[in-house]
């Protein structure tokens, strides 16, 4: 096999095992027998949600930009979460255009159990494969992460 075409493989491989994590994810809180204690989100507000409380709190014009949305879409997706009580919106006050969304402290330890479950297949990931395994992956992950960084200038 050429150089090039062990490359397209090597692509197709670890983005279908991506797209098969998400997915596995998503099918496992899903199917969790306490999935009724959590409000029904897509996987598109569940990542919002993770990535505000990453940040802490964001514009939407910085949620837009992470979530690789237009802002129009970003600010649909918050007015429903807002909606639902699990955000909040505040203004600044040196800019009463600009918004700032923030987790309702009443929902960070909802989000908090999100996040836990969510990173419960990973664990139970690396028991089946093993630590050394575990740790190969989350150096590459270290790397790939510097490489992107670099890339976005960071």
């Amino acid at each position: 096999m050429a150089a090039n075409d062990e490359k397209w493989e090597l692509a197709r491989l670890v983005s279908g095992t991506e797209h098969l994590l998400h997915r596995q994810r998503i099918r496992r809180m899903l199917a969790d027998e306490n999935a009724d204690s959590f409000p029904a989100l897509t996987p598109p507000q569940v990542h919002m949600l993770f990535t505000i409380r990453e940040h802490g709190s964001m514009t939407i014009k910085q949620l837009a930009q992470a979530l690789c949305v237009k802002a129009p879409a970003a600010s649909t997706m918050v007015e429903r979460l807002v909606e639902m009580g699990i955000l909040t919106r505040e203004e600044n006050p040196a800019d009463r255009r600009e918004v700032f969304v923030r987790i309702s402290p009443k929902k960070e330890s909802l989000i908090r159990e999100m996040e836990r479950r969510h990173l419960q297949l990973t664990l139970d990931l690396f028991d089946k494969i093993g630590l050394e395994y575990a740790r190969t992956w989350g150096d590459l992950c270290k790397r790939i992460q510097e490489v992107l960084a670099v890339e976005q200038g960071q």
